[in-house]
């Protein structure tokens, strides 16, 4: 038996009989998930099946005991919108599918919608009924940051064959470059996560707006282990979060972002042949190219599919029969660019979803962000939602050059995101003050 399969038949296994002797199940579900986290996205179940991750399983095989919780109890406050967002994504999403060329594929692709409910509902009924939850969800996933670093340390050593998969995406050594993909399978996948967990790692409960030297320099740890990954985009998501900071954060800070921007330059011009990340620039407009003619399909797709999509988990259907971007291996099998998906996570939105979908997918992302914004202006909010403002937009600008939603680890820290986002919402401006 293969590990990851190994691995996968263990984390299901290991969390039924956690359910079946845990005392606080809705919490240790939840806390499983994200200690766990490396190993959620492994398959469980095969194609023809849905090909259901760790995560899907684990959500489903929850419920029995969460579901007065995830599914019953509905609260006044903060978040009845999500109930009719989330109803009308599956109708959207279920019209898709009806709709599509591939209505079997499809409909079994949507079994992977529900367990994203039955996790942020799960999370967010924890948040609220236990205040010290949410600074207990941002302790694991920086314990599991810090791991990701560990074991991309033993990748430097041992080479790129230290991995859990049988085979890593071809895009980890081209052309004498090597990306380091950590526990990811691509190296992408890594550099969007680390956008969106470094900047956890500024979180000072005990003055929110004056980062501490330990947080500094776990924060540039993880900036360091994003170089290796060789990811752009990445770097220029972390970027985009630092300057939305740089306006909230003191002095101290101001000084540091300046002095990064500076010795960012001398990197580049002095260090560019040892650093992954500035080894790839010379490929910039070759990359650029190829991302193209990729969209140029998408659009193609989106435009005779408009509103409803080609269906849920179809693109890479389409693409199959479609496409004329393919080359033939050296076993003369054919391989299509783009893994499955159109190197953007925007069109690969528009051309399963439709435009209806694709809305829906924005208020989610945008309302939380928004009401955020909103209530610190008028203090009724602490700044510490620009903590996760700034990991969401580092995402969503990774998100121009690949779709990772496939990959469940960073849809979990997308959504896990996104939930302490809106339950922040609903508390006082002194819930992470109050709890150290």
């Amino acid at each position: 038996m293969k590990i990851d399969h190994l691995l996968s038949l263990a984390a299901v296994s290991l969390f039924a009989v956690l359910m079946v002797l845990s005392k606080d199940r809705k919490r240790d579900f939840l806390i499983y998930v994200l200690y766990l986290f490396p190993v959620m996205d492994l398959a469980v179940t095969p194609v023809e099946w849905g090909r259901l991750r760790v995560f899907e399983v684990v959500c489903y095989l929850s419920l029995p005991f969460t579901f007065a919780e995830v599914v019953l109890i509905k609260r006044r406050e903060g978040f009845n919108l999500y109930y009719w967002l989330f109803g009308f994504f599956v109708l959207a999403v279920l019209f898709g599918s009806l709709h599509s060329r591939y209505v079997k594929s499809s409909l079994f692709s949507m079994l992977s919608i529900f367990p994203v409910f039955i996790y942020t509902k799960s999370l967010i009924t924890e948040c609220l009924d236990n205040r010290q939850f949410q600074l207990k969800v941002i302790r694991v996933l920086k314990v599991v940051a810090i791991f990701s670093v560990v074991f991309l340390a033993a990748q430097l050593l041992m080479g790129l064959k230290f991995t859990f998969y049988p085979s890593l995406n071809r895009n980890t050594a081209l052309e004498g470059v090597i990306r380091y993909p950590g526990f990811f399978q691509d190296p992408q996948m890594y550099g969007q996560y680390l956008v969106m967990i470094c900047f956890l790692f500024l979180l000072n409960v005990s003055n929110i707006r004056r980062p501490d030297w330990r947080n500094y320099g776990l924060f540039f740890l993880m900036v360091t282990a994003l170089l290796l990954t060789g990811g752009r985009s990445a770097l220029l998501g972390i970027a985009v979060g630092m300057a939305l900071l740089f306006f909230i954060f003191d002095s101290q800070y101001k000084f540091l972002m300046m002095s990064i921007a500076g010795l960012g330059v001398f990197a580049f011009l002095s260090l560019s042949e040892s650093l992954t990340i500035f080894n790839r620039v010379d490929t910039l407009n070759e990359d650029y190219l190829f991302r193209a003619a990729i969209w140029d399909e998408a659009a193609v797709i989106f435009q005779h599919n408009t509103w409803l999509g080609v269906g849920f988990g179809n693109y890479k259907w389409y693409n199959m029969d479609f496409s004329t971007n393919y080359m033939l291996n050296e076993s003369n099998e054919i391989v299509f660019f783009g893994y499955g998906q159109p190197e953007s996570g925007y069109w690969m939105l528009l051309t399963e979803l439709g435009l209806t979908g694709f809305i829906i997918t924005c208020l989610f992302i945008l309302h939380p962000v928004l009401n955020s914004i909103k209530k610190y202006l008028s203090g009724e909010n602490s700044p510490v939602v620009f903590l996760f403002i700034a990991s969401i937009l580092g995402f969503l600008v990774t998100f121009i050059s690949a779709y990772s939603l496939n990959d469940r680890r960073i849809l979990i820290v997308v959504i896990t995101l996104l939930t302490l986002l809106i339950v922040q919402n609903t508390r006082s401006t002194q819930t992470y003050e109050e709890s150290i």
